[in-house]
C-alpha cells in the first residue's frame, strides 16, 4: 500500500512542477536580448522538495516543452532539456547528500563565494576591455550575486545545518546551469552555422538574464521552501527529509 502511495505521490508531483515549471517560464520579464523567469524557481524547488529525479524530470519537461510551445528551434529545446535536468537533479541531490553527510556547510559557502567573487573580478576586468561583449548589466548581476553568497557565507556560522545545505545546494545546481547553458549555446549555435565569434557574443548578451533568473531563485526559495515543506511534510510520502531537518530549522 505504501509503495502504491508512493508512487501515486511521484506521479502527481512530477505532473505539478512540470506544470509550475512551464506556466513559471511564462511569467518572465524581458531583459536585454532574454528574459527572468520564474521556471528555474520550481525547477529547484521540486528538487530539493521532492528530490533529484522529480527536480530533473519537471525542470526538463516543463520549461523543455515551454520552447517547443513558443516555437523555438532545436538548439534551444535541446539545451533546455539537458541542463534543466541537471540543475533540478543536482538542487535535491546536493542537498539530500550534504544532509546525510553532515557536511560543513559553511566550508562549503565559503568556497563558492570566493569563486563567484573571483568570477565577477574577471567579469569587472572584462567589461572594460574593448569589444569585449561584457555588458554592465551582466556585471551587476554577477556582483549582486556575489554580495549574496558572501552574505549567505557569513549568515551561515548562524543558520542550521540543513540552511547551509540549502544554499550550498542551490549555488551549485544554478551556477552549473548557467555554465552549461553559456557553453552549450555556443556549441549548438556553431552546430547550426554561426561563426565562433558571433556565438560567443550571443552567450554573453544573454547572461545577464541567466544571472538575474538566478538571483530571482536564489530569493524565492529562501522565502519560500521552509513554509512549503512543513506545511506538507505530512502529505508529502516522497519526503526523506524528516531525519535531517528539524523544526527548529523552520526560522
Amino acid at each position: 500500500m505504501n509503495k502504491d502511495r508512493k508512487l501515486l505521490s511521484q506521479i502527481i508531483y512530477t505532473a505539478i512542477f512540470i506544470a509550475l515549471c512551464f506556466a513559471g517560464t511564462f511569467v518572465s520579464i524581458p531583459l536585454g536580448t532574454s528574459k527572468v523567469h520564474l521556471g528555474n524557481f520550481f525547477c529547484v524547488l521540486a528538487g530539493l522538495l521532492c528530490g533529484p529525479f522529480i527536480g530533473g524530470v519537471a525542470g526538463s519537461l516543463g520549461m523543455g516543452f515551454n520552447d517547443i510551445a513558443l516555437g523555438y528551434g532545436w538548439n534551444t529545446y535541446l539545451r533546455t532539456f539537458i541542463m534543466k535536468f541537471l540543475m533540478g537533479f543536482l538542487a535535491g541531490y546536493i542537498f539530500r547528500l550534504c544532509l546525510k553527510k553532515k557536511a560543513n556547510g559553511s566550508l562549503l559557502l565559503g568556497i563558492s563565494s570566493g569563486l563567484s567573487l573571483a568570477l565577477f573580478g574577471f567579469m569587472l576586468y572584462m567589461y572594460f576591455v574593448p569589444d569585449s561583449g561584457y555588458s554592465l548589466l551582466a556585471v551587476i548581476a554577477i556582483s549582486i550575486l556575489s554580495l549574496m553568497m558572501l552574505g549567505g557565507f557569513i549568515a551561515s556560522f548562524w543558520l542550521t545545518s540543513s540552511s547551509q545545505c540549502l544554499l550550498f545546494a542551490m549555488i551549485v545546481s544554478l551556477a552549473i546551469n548557467v555554465g552549461g547553458e553559456f557553453f552549450l549555446r555556443i556549441l549548438f549555435n556553431v552546430i547550426t552555422g554561426v561563426q565562433f565569434d558571433a556565438a560567443l557574443v550571443i552567450s554573453i548578451m544573454k547572461f545577464p538574464a541567466a544571472l538575474f533568473t538566478s538571483l530571482v531563485t536564489i530569493i524565492l526559495v529562501v522565502a519560500f521552501f521552509y513554509p512549503i515543506y512543513f506545511s506538507t511534510r505530512k502529505l508529502n510520502y516522497l519526503n526523506d527529509l524528516n531525519p535531517y531537518i528539524a523544526l527548529g530549522s523552520k526560522k
